[in-house]
């Protein structure tokens, strides 16, 4: 990119003002990419295990792999991108995303499946922690709940985009190649998108302002800048902060119980929807689609919301979101038979509900408590507790799916004298997201 100088003033003011939005409009796209480069896995699952390539159990365990490993690599890639040129280093994960994928369509042995897709899983990690150093560094403090928000649309502009292409993929694949051929033109049709995304990346996003010759933050009368930024020692107290501020930890133990949730829904819902009321594939990934959606308006107004109505308070809306996440998982799992207009409120509701958590518990109420120089840090720790408990739900979700008597998977659970049947599933997912909320009211009582 080429940088601005010489200019003064009005010009640039203006050089200023689209140069962010270009920054923003960079970190949704780029970010969104890489969950095209995550949820191929997710969109394929069903026809995966019906065309006998691998077992419920062994997906489980895949992905359980891939966000175990996420979970890692952002704790520490957090503390990294801290100090790097983070236009780079978000061009390389994505680039090692993309070759993942692209491997995987081939149908390589299980074991190997589990080793490509932990390796995809440090490289999906470099995503985040890359865009919210470049909001430390873009934009002061005193707006940055406001941009947060608006690239918190990613994941859910990425859910979008992952769920209609592979599905229109798949249905292509499948009719002109064989049903074998569907679900591996999920992951080659996503490496095609990694591809795509690394162009953008190194076409627009933007490691500072400094190095395009703007003025940094400070210059631009918006507020003081925090100290330390450019400076290691500082960086490192900052981090240390971090690391040391017990709010910091109840919001990562409350986002990691709020992602098993959330990840349940990525992971499993298409699947739950075709296993327990019937749907057929297309209609079921229309209605997952809907949270995301729904959950991308949710993103964008969150953080503006708790900047000018709470006055940068993330807690009450935290805790509302909880409790509207609850509902929905309740209505989506435990009402049975086959509803859509029901289905797609529950989505609705889980969409609004997951805009609001995967802002605040995701990150930005983390990041809230410490220095502005280890934002990368704070996000690291609130995301490795989020893809722990990501991680172990797909593993825990997997076993709770069985293969039956006539070959096809179905649901564990316990079948009352009336005919109902209770699927442990429902309890485990409903569980976890009532004590996210209990979690989140913990963390907020520590807040200074």
């Amino acid at each position: 990119m080429r940088p601005v100088g010489g200019l003064s003033g009005e010009a640039l003011a203006r050089a200023c003002k689209m140069r962010r939005i270009r920054q923003v409009s960079a970190m949704l796209f780029v970010y969104a990419i890489f969950y095209i480069c995550r949820l191929a896995f997710s969109a394929s699952k069903k026809d995966m295990i019906e065309q006998g390539a691998y077992t419920a159990k062994e997906i489980g365990v895949v992905g359980s792999a891939m966000l175990i490993a996420y979970a890692i690599g952002k704790f520490v890639n957090g503390f990294v991108a801290d100090r790097v040129n983070v236009r780079r280093y978000i061009m390389f994960g994505l680039f090692v995303s993309a070759m993942a994928n692209f491997i995987v369509g081939f149908h390589v042995p299980a074991l190997m499946l589990a080793v490509v897709w932990f390796v995809n899983g440090l490289a999906q990690s470099t995503g985040a922690p890359c865009c919210v150093v470049a909001l430390s560094r873009w934009w002061p403090k005193e707006r940055r709940g406001t941009y947060y928000g608006i690239w918190s649309c990613s994941n859910n502009l990425g859910e979008v985009l992952a769920y209609i292409l592979t599905a229109g993929v798949m249905v292509w694949a499948g009719a002109t190649y064989g049903a074998d051929y569907a679900w591996r033109s999920c992951f080659w049709g996503a490496s095609a998108m990694g591809a795509i995304g690394i162009a953008a990346a190194w076409l627009f996003f933007g490691n500072a302002p400094e190095d395009e010759g703007l003025p940094p933050v400070r210059d631009e009368g918006r507020g003081k800048r925090e100290e330390g930024r450019d400076e290691g020692e500082d960086v490192a107290s900052g981090q240390k902060i971090a690391l040391m501020t017990p709010a910091v930890w109840l919001i990562a133990i409350a986002g990691g119980l709020f992602a098993a949730s959330r990840y349940a829904v990525i992971d499993w819902g298409i699947f739950f929807l075709q296993v327990k009321k019937g749907y057929s594939g297309t209609d079921a990934a229309m209605i997952v689609t809907v949270n995301s959606i729904v959950g991308a308006v949710s993103s964008g107004l969150s953080g503006i919301v708790s900047d000018r109505l709470f006055k940068g308070s993330r807690q009450e809306l935290a805790v509302s979101a909880g409790l509207m996440n609850v509902t929905a998982l309740v209505l989506f799992m435990l009402v049975p038979g086959r509803h859509p207009w029901l289905d797609v409120t529950a989505m609705v509701l889980f969409g609004l509900a997951v805009g609001i958590l995967l802002t605040f518990l995701g990150g930005l109420m983390a990041v809230d408590r410490v220095p502005k120089c280890a934002a990368g840090a704070a996000l690291g720790i609130a995301g490795i507790g989020s893809y722990l408990g990501a991680g172990l739900q797909s593993a825990f979700s997997g076993c709770l799916v069985e293969r039956g008597a006539d070959g096809a998977a179905k649901l564990m659970g316990h079948t009352f004298s009336g005919g109902y049947t209770l699927d442990w599933l429902a309890l485990f997912w409903i569980g976890v997201a009532a004590l996210s909320v209990v979690f989140t009211l913990i963390a907020g009582r520590g807040r200074k």
